[in-house]
């Protein structure tokens, strides 16, 4: 009982003094005196000494607030201090001013977007996924409303770096090494839908360098058909089917 009665005092003397950090930061001055602000102040010390377990309870208390921008943002959620009134922790941003509509709710740091997050501009594009100050970096998800791509795998800095998987448009799907927003090492393609020059389910796997296919690719059909291409700067220059012992060459 004594325990409850001692957090829940030292709770209430916390929030306490966030009110009053609060109105100092708004209006430049305390809504007490300078001494009952640091008696107050005291009082917290003397309990964190007395009772160390007590202190991790009262740097876990989270501060929130509803901060609004001269650009138009509203900011509401978990911020760093009173003192420091930026986003730190879970909270949702949002820009709507005629131009631009987007929307991002999740973790910040130091008032950037910091952590698992999810931003929305609507009409452009969206992400979810992990961030480091205010880039997509680490494993996310990238919907191009525009160009119809949707990309799901790994960013370093905003490019697409690592592993990923991209389906564009539904005319193909690209599951592969990346580097710098480029295919860049082993990858296989998937026809999705019947061209001129190609039959829905075909794969096409091989090696590519800066966003194209360098060197031999094995390319099978939805029939099991195994064809060898070489290739040179995304050109097939020779094919032949894996039974055949005769390449075709490809004037260009």
């Amino acid at each position: 009982m004594r325990n409850k009665k001692t957090k829940s005092d030292y709770h209430k003397k916390r929030q306490l003094l966030t009110s009053y950090d609060f109105f100092k930061a708004k209006h430049k001055k305390l809504p007490v005196s300078e001494e009952e602000y640091q008696e107050l102040k005291d009082e917290i010390l003397i309990l964190e000494s007395r009772y160390p377990s007590i202190k991790k309870m009262g740097d876990d208390l989270v501060i929130r607030a509803t901060l609004n921008y001269p650009d138009g943002r509203i900011y509401k959620g978990a911020i760093k201090s009173a003192e420091h009134q930026i986003p730190h922790g879970h909270g949702f941003m949002s820009l709507n001013n005629g131009n631009l509509d987007w929307d991002y709710i999740g973790e910040f740091k130091d008032g950037v977007f910091d952590g698992e997050g999810e931003f929305v501009s609507k009409g452009y594009y969206s992400y979810k996924g992990e961030w480091k100050k205010s880039h997509f970096n680490g494993k996310g998800k990238h919907i191009n409303e525009q160009n119809k791509e949707v990309y799901e795998g790994e960013f370093v800095n905003d490019l697409r770096n690592g592993f990923g998987v991209l389906v564009k448009e539904n005319d193909y799907k690209y599951e592969g090494e990346w580097k710098d927003n480029d295919a860049h090492g082993k990858g296989k393609i998937t026809i999705l839908k019947d061209t001129e020059n190609e039959t829905k389910g075909t794969t096409i796997t091989g090696t590519f360098k800066k966003g194209l296919q360098q060197g031999m690719f094995e390319k099978i059909f939805p029939d099991g058909d195994v064809v060898d291409c070489m290739f040179k700067d995304s050109v097939c220059t020779k094919a032949k089917y894996r039974k055949d012992k005769k390449w075709t060459i490809f004037k260009k």
